[in-house]
C-alpha cells in the first residue's frame, strides 16, 4: 500500500508540474506572442496606423517633453516581464534621441498578475506628488520585489516627498480612472497583451527592439511614413 501510494504521489507531482508549465506558457503567449501574429504570407505584420492615437495618448501618463515630435505609446503592466524588457529598450532610445522622443504609459494590468493593479495604483499615487517617472522606472527595476518590498520603501526610493500620504493613497479604496481608461482604450484598438507599442499612431504587432524603434523615430523626424521601415 505504501509503495502504491508513493507511486500515485509521484504521478500527481508530475501532472501538477506539467500543468503549471502549460499555464505559464499560456500566459507568456497571451502577454507577448498574440500581438506578433504573422500576416497570411507568413511575414511579420507591418505597423498599422491608428488615426485617433492622440486621443488614446490622452488616457496615459507622459514621460518626457510634450513637445517631443516622436511619441511612443506603451500599453504595459508593471508585473509583465516582457514590459520590463521593452522598457530597457525605451530608456536606451531615450538616451540617444533626448528631447526628440517621449513616452506615454497606458495602464493595462493583466488580470492574471496579482500585483499589476496595486503597482498601477502605486504609480498613480506617486504621480499625485509629481514622481510618476521615477516610480515607473523603479517598479520595473525592482519588479522581482513586487509583493516582497513595501510600498513605503518604493516611495522612499522613488523620491516621494510625503511618504505617509503615499502609503495612505495606495491603501485607500479611491478610484483611479486612468487605470480603467487605459484598459478601455486598449480594448478599443484591439490590444490583446502587453506590451503593445504605438509610435505616433503606428502600432507594432511585436514590440520593437532598439534598432527598429530608432529607425521608426528617425523616419518620423524626417517626415516619412513608417511604411518605409526596413523589413
Amino acid at each position: 500500500m505504501t509503495m502504491w501510494r508513493s507511486r500515485v504521489e509521484r504521478a500527481l507531482s508530475v501532472i501538477m508540474v506539467s500543468a503549471c508549465a502549460v499555464i505559464a506558457a499560456a500566459f507568456a503567449h497571451r502577454e507577448f506572442f498574440a500581438r506578433g501574429a504573422p500576416s497570411r504570407n507568413g511575414a511579420p505584420r507591418a505597423p498599422e496606423y491608428h488615426a485617433d492615437w492622440q486621443t488614446v495618448a490622452s488616457k496615459g501618463l507622459l514621460v518626457g517633453s510634450s513637445n517631443a515630435p516622436v511619441k511612443v505609446l506603451v500599453f504595459a503592466d508593471f508585473e509583465c516581464p516582457f514590459c520590463r524588457s521593452s522598457d530597457t529598450v525605451f530608456r536606451a532610445v531615450k538616451r540617444d534621441l533626448g528631447q526628440n522622443i517621449a513616452f506615454v504609459f497606458l495602464h493595462y494590468p493583466i488580470a492574471a498578475h496579482r500585483f499589476a493593479r496595486p503597482a498601477a495604483r502605486a504609480a498613480e499615487c506617486a504621480n499625485d506628488q509629481g514622481r510618476f517617472a521615477p516610480m515607473h522606472d523603479l517598479l520595473f527595476d525592482r519588479q522581482d520585489s513586487l509583493g516582497l518590498k513595501s510600498w513605503r520603501d518604493y516611495a522612499t526610493q522613488a523620491g516621494v516627498t510625503d511618504v505617509d500620504r503615499f502609503v495612505d493613497c495606495v491603501a485607500s479604496t479611491r478610484p483611479f480612472p486612468r487605470i480603467d481608461e487605459g484598459l478601455a482604450a486598449g480594448h478599443a484598438i484591439g490590444v490583446t497583451g502587453t506590451p503593445t507599442v504605438l509610435v505616433n499612431g503606428w502600432r507594432f504587432f511585436v514590440p520593437p527592439n532598439k534598432e527598429q524603434l530608432e529607425a521608426a523615430a528617425n523616419l518620423i523626424l524626417a517626415g516619412k511614413p513608417l511604411g518605409e521601415l526596413p523589413k
